[in-house]
C-alpha cells in the first residue's frame, strides 16, 4: 500500500508541477483550525498543488486527523 501511495503522489506531484522533476513530500497531519488556504501559506505552496495532490475534490473531506502529502520546499 505505501508504494502504491508513492507511485499516486509521485503522479500528482508530477501533474501539478507541469511535469518537472516531482518534488519531494511529507506528510501532515491536520490538526484543529487548519484549512488549506493556512497549510499552503504555512508550507509555501498553494491550495490547488495541495488539492490536487491529495485528491481533494469534496472540500467536506477536509477534517482534523487526515493526512495531507505536503511538498517540501
Amino acid at each position: 500500500m505505501a508504494q502504491q501511495l508513492s507511485a499516486l503522489a509521485e503522479q500528482a506531484l508530477a501533474r501539478v508541477s507541469g511535469g518537472r522533476t516531482p518534488e519531494p513530500t511529507f506528510v501532515y497531519v491536520v490538526q484543529a483550525g487548519d484549512s488549506l488556504p493556512r497549510l499552503a501559506q504555512r508550507f509555501g505552496t498553494t491550495v490547488r498543488v495541495l488539492r490536487e495532490l491529495n485528491g481533494l475534490t469534496d472540500p467536506s473531506r477536509f477534517q482534523v486527523g487526515m493526512r495531507l502529502l505536503i511538498p517540501q520546499r
